[in-house]
């Protein structure tokens, strides 16, 4: 089954365990009540029984986890939310309705529903709960009277009022965070699978290095052979075409081996370049996205001290620079400097680009999730550089930002 329909907030057996320890709650307030209050039989009776449905949903979950996968799935987790909703709604319309203080119980599977469901499934849960507090209001069986509370039509009134806002706005509020939360956790998602990917190309890159390296002599002794057939005129004579096809396959196999030693994707990915100047990486990196992005002038400034300094390029390090400066192409106006610097005993990247700069509250707020440079809210969620500020920071660097005639992002590490 697709894991994205599955549910995910707790295990079998923490969700059988809640809803054992929901049916003893309602036990003990039931037997409580009817034990030191004058309870009717009938309405005590019928309380039991549908405590009851509660213990048989249990006996169903336990089926329907121990006959799949050991997961709900979200539409199974959505039905269990709407009995509780009926459940519980039942047993306080037997019990005082609206004047029973335990009618804000009702909210708890709104609240569970809100965090985990979809929107659709969400409105029908709150849908539910408000209609079956509407009827909670207009029927219910009265507390015995000596615990019965002396409470006015308009005090009512505004119980059920409450508790139609408190529910819509519990909604509300849980859903808009529980959005943020996935949002931030798909973002983590999408950057350990982009930084995976990178180590796997690192791999393949270090195969075809050492391909190159160990190929290399085998395939000069089968050149020196096939030289001396072809000198041979025996065999010229008996072999010559088939020494003329090897020679042929012998020049494809050069090739081959040539192009994965020089092609620029190769060395980019190559273990042997794990290693390198400062200048020589900022270099890379102008020539890299220069190739890509014509339109924009993208080109690199080093001082002296940058050649002597060398770095260890990894997947982190690279993705970082790549959202930094795609983020750059996306507002600069005609060019972006790719800087590296040396002094003392630090050294920086730098990535300035002529564009409208960050504003200020965008740079007061830098490295926190949801604060984006960009001015379509609700579509860029500003992770981009937060996940990159993590990265750099893993890196043992960290991360400055500022306006110097456009956006500067500055990268700086210890020697």
């Amino acid at each position: 089954m697709d894991t994205a329909k599955k549910f995910l907030f707790v295990n079998s057996s923490d969700f059988i365990l809640i809803r054992l320890i929901a049916f003893a709650g309602q036990a003990i307030t039931i037997g409580f009540s009817q034990y030191f209050f004058d309870f009717l039989p009938q309405v005590a009776w019928l309380s039991w029984g549908f405590a009851l449905l509660l213990l048989l949903s249990v006996g169903l979950a336990y089926y329907l986890l121990n006959k799949g996968d050991k997961i709900l799935t979200e539409k199974q987790i959505f039905l269990f939310l709407c009995f509780d909703i009926l459940q519980i709604s039942i047993l306080i319309s037997f019990n005082g309705g609206y004047t029973n203080p335990f009618i804000f119980i009702i909210l708890a599977p709104i609240a569970i529903a809100a965090s985990y469901l979809t929107l659709e499934r969400i409105i029908v849960i709150l849908s539910l709960a408000l209609v079956c507090f509407a009827l909670i209001f207009n029927f219910f069986i009265d507390l015995p009277e000596m615990v019965r509370p002396n409470i006015s039509i308009q005090y009512s009134l505004g119980i059920m009022i409450s508790l139609f806002i408190s529910s819509i706005f519990l909604v509300f509020y849980l859903y808009y965070f529980s959005l943020n939360y996935k949002s931030t956790q798909k973002a983590y998602e999408l950057a350990s699978k982009q930084l995976q990917d990178e180590k796997e190309l690192l791999k393949v890159g270090g195969l075809a290095a050492a391909a190159v390296h160990e190929l290399g002599t085998p395939l000069n002794t089968i050149n020196l052979i096939i030289g001396d057939f072809d000198q041979d005129q025996q065999l010229q004579k008996k072999y010559g075409n088939d020494i003329d096809i090897l020679k042929v396959e012998l020049d494809r196999c050069k090739a081959i081996l040539k192009e994965l030693s020089t092609n620029p994707e190769s060395k980019e990915i190559s273990n042997e370049i794990s290693n390198m100047s400062l200048d020589a990486y900022v270099q890379s990196l102008s020539e890299q996205f220069r190739s890509n992005y014509r339109a924009i002038d993208i080109d690199y400034r080093s001082d002296d001290n940058s050649k002597n300094i060398n770095i260890q390029i990894t997947p982190e390090l690279n993705i970082a620079m790549n959202n930094i400066i795609k983020n750059a192409i996306s507002f600069a106006e005609k060019e972006i400097l790719i800087i590296s610097e040396s002094e003392g005993s630090q050294y920086t990247i730098k990535i300035r680009d002529d564009g409208p700069g960050f504003d200020k509250k965008f740079i007061a707020n830098f490295g926190k999730p949801f604060y984006s440079s960009r001015p379509e809210k609700g579509v860029n969620m500003g992770l981009g550089l937060f996940i990159t500020k993590q990265m750099i920071e893993n890196l043992n660097g960290e991360i400055l930002v500022q306006n110097n005639n456009g956006a500067e992002v500055t990268l700086l590490w210890q020697i």
